[in-house]
């Protein structure tokens, strides 16, 4: 029989693209998921279900990351260049780089709660209960993060949304 931590493995790119948004740094966010692995490894026996795993890691990663921002006063910063990532983001399917670089610019400027939400539902594919249990918010709260990060999104990125429904549209079926 495996052991529940078994299932944590799996996960670790996701965590550390999840500490990444989280912190914009690649140094904080290495660290972030090591601690988020480490206090996962020492609570193992409370991960009563496998398939409960991410949601679960990611809790921890929010967790730990909001009492650092509370203890050191932390502002996330914008991040610099996007690291490369063994496992394509699923954004990244877009043709252009340029235009996935920006879209991950204009996300890193929204605020904090907005940017967790969007990166959680979008980046990660995850269902509004789950990132609801993950923030520790209702799901009145995620759909209301999302449509404002989407709004936002939108706006900023007028002309890239644009410029890629014109190649789509150019493009021979």
């Amino acid at each position: 029989m495996t052991q529940p931590f078994d299932a944590i493995e799996v996960h670790v790119g996701s965590v550390y693209r999840y500490a990444l948004r989280l912190t914009c740094r690649r140094d904080l966010a290495e660290d972030l998921t090591q601690e988020t692995l480490l206090r996962a490894w020492r609570n193992r026996q409370k991960l009563r279900e496998r398939r409960a795993a991410r949601v679960w890691l990611f809790q921890i990663a929010t967790n730990i990351w909001t009492d650092q921002l509370r203890r050191r006063r932390l502002a996330p910063e914008r991040l610099e260049a996007e690291p490369a990532c063994r496992r394509p983001l699923p954004a990244i399917v877009i043709d252009e780089r340029e235009d996935v670089r920006m879209a991950l610019a204009a996300m890193d400027e929204l605020p904090p709660r907005q940017r967790q939400v969007l990166y959680l539902v979008t980046c990660e594919n995850m269902a509004y209960v789950d990132v609801a249990t993950i923030l520790g918010i209702n799901e009145s709260a995620v759909k209301a993060n999302l449509s404002l990060a989407r709004i936002t999104m939108r706006l900023r990125l007028k002309d890239v949304y644009e410029a890629v429904c014109a190649r789509q549209a150019n493009k021979p079926s």
